[in-house]
């Protein structure tokens, strides 16, 4: 009897662990009216090819400005702005499912998530005007409340390794052994400052990442989310050269009894909250009204 209490018991503690840890499924990943993410069919071409790319990525609608997965414990920026330079531009996060191996701002050199090729992944587009211009990087990855990050795959994006393989991608140039690309993971604590911080070289002495590659992220200690940014030693007159695109995928984190979210004072507003961007701010929607990230009621 004692035996098979005591087997019971490490049962418990083995469901209990497993039940903890957290893998971001892009399978379920909606809008932030709740519509299932769906995909380009044929839309444009060379660089910009749109095809087996999330449709909305160049929408500037208001449901457009985030993309969740998992029931909403993991919101990911995208900002589009539709106008740029006489075309359409888009920053934050957007998902592909692109398997072709050119060069494409939508691709990335394993041809398809960690689960093999034409499966979705995330791709990363980094801004540092919009990071300069908001005080917060264009790329975050907000949670319903706080987690231990654990790991994060990353891989090269097909279009960024041109660039720095051989230049020629507007004003980028070939690396050398002297050049260095970076992606920058921080924690964000409850006000969404960067914390801990976590570098990942993308390039460094020569070598170039080439495929899915498991970062740890354990160092970051518990979190409200996730910023990302990238940093090049290519650098002109208007700021980066380097295209600054990563892909992303299989972001794992686990809680140990979750709490509400600190950023939140109002006790009710928990998992069913959402984030958006609204006149150039981000706030909360939770039942229809609308709070700051301090998590008070603005309307």
């Amino acid at each position: 009897m004692r035996q098979l209490l005591i087997l019971m018991i490490i049962c418990m503690i083995s469901f209990t662990a497993a039940a903890d840890v957290i893998t971001m499924d892009l399978t379920t990943a909606t809008d932030i009216a709740s519509n299932p993410i769906t995909y380009s069919t044929n839309y444009g071409d060379g660089y910009y090819n749109c095809t087996d790319v999330w449709d909305s990525t160049y929408n500037d609608s208001g449901i457009c400005q985030f993309i969740y997965t998992n029931d909403a414990r993991f919101s990911l920026s995208h900002l589009p702005s539709m106008s740029s330079y006489g075309g359409q531009s888009w920053e934050g996060f957007t998902l592909s499912k692109v398997s072709q191996d050119t060069a494409n701002v939508f691709g990335c050199i394993a041809r398809g998530g960690i689960k093999g090729i034409g499966t979705p992944y995330v791709i990363g587009y980094f801004s540092d005007w919009v990071t300069e211009t908001q005080g917060y990087s264009s790329n975050v990855i907000l949670f319903d409340q706080e987690y231990y990050p654990e790991y994060v795959y990353i891989c090269q994006n097909s279009n960024t390794m041109e660039a720095i393989t051989h230049g020629g991608v507007f004003n980028a140039r070939a690396f050398t052994h002297e050049d260095t690309l970076a992606l920058i993971i921080s924690g964000l604590d409850a006000s969404l400052n960067e914390t801990t911080k976590q570098v990942y070289y993308l390039a460094i002495d020569g070598s170039k990442n080439n495929g899915w590659v498991k970062v740890p992220l354990t160092t970051l200690g518990k979190t409200s989310g996730l910023s990302f940014r990238m940093a090049t030693t290519d650098i002109g007159q208007f700021g980066a050269n380097t295209p600054l695109y990563f892909a992303l995928d299989g972001l794992t984190v686990n809680t140990d009894q979750p709490t509400k979210i600190p950023t939140i004072q109002d006790s009710s507003i928990t998992s069913t909250r959402k984030m958006a961007l609204v006149d150039s701010r981000l706030m909360i929607i939770h039942k229809g009204s609308l709070y700051n990230l301090l998590g008070q009621r603005i309307k």
